[in-house]
């Protein structure tokens, strides 16, 4: 895919935050599916752009607004039209104290995005959270309370 640059991966993501749709469909096909790593409730593929978006907004309420993902690299593969960027994402679970270092009440994970790009927009994404990732993501994802019983998701 000619145009697909380390730039293009960047603004993508940018055009996400922005909240405006049309600017959105810049870099994300309206058909787009996206894979969630994990085994919670809010894992698995979504499909449509208003799914993953539903997605995004269901961990911006759920983390108070805290959800940072802070760019490690990224790479492209343009000839064959793939992207991958890592990431290093926190958040802080809504209603939780500032300084816990609970793994119910705080994620910090590195993770990944693999992209498929078509015509300049992503059509295809699969998250991937590396290392132990995983499990840290489904304590974020299941909170408790302070006496062991489970708060809503």
């Amino acid at each position: 895919m000619s145009g697909l640059t380390v730039e293009r991966v960047r603004e993508a993501f940018a055009a996400l935050a922005s909240g405006d749709r049309r600017t959105m469909l810049k870099y994300w096909d309206e058909d787009v599916t996206f894979e969630i790593p994990g085994n919670h409730a809010h894992a698995g593929r979504h499909e449509g752009l208003d799914s993953f978006l539903g997605f995004l907004k269901t961990v911006g309420e759920l983390s108070g607004g805290t959800y940072t993902a802070e760019n490690v690299t990224i790479m492209v593969n343009a000839e064959d039209g793939y992207s991958v960027d890592v990431n290093t994402n926190r958040a802080l679970r809504a209603g939780a104290p500032q300084d816990s270092t609970s793994p119910y009440d705080l994620l910090d994970v590195t993770a990944l995005h693999f992209l498929r790009w078509r015509d300049g927009r992503i059509v295809e994404g699969r998250g991937v959270i590396l290392g132990d990732g995983c499990s840290t993501s489904a304590l974020w994802w299941s909170p408790l309370n302070p006496d062991g019983s489970r708060r809503g998701v």
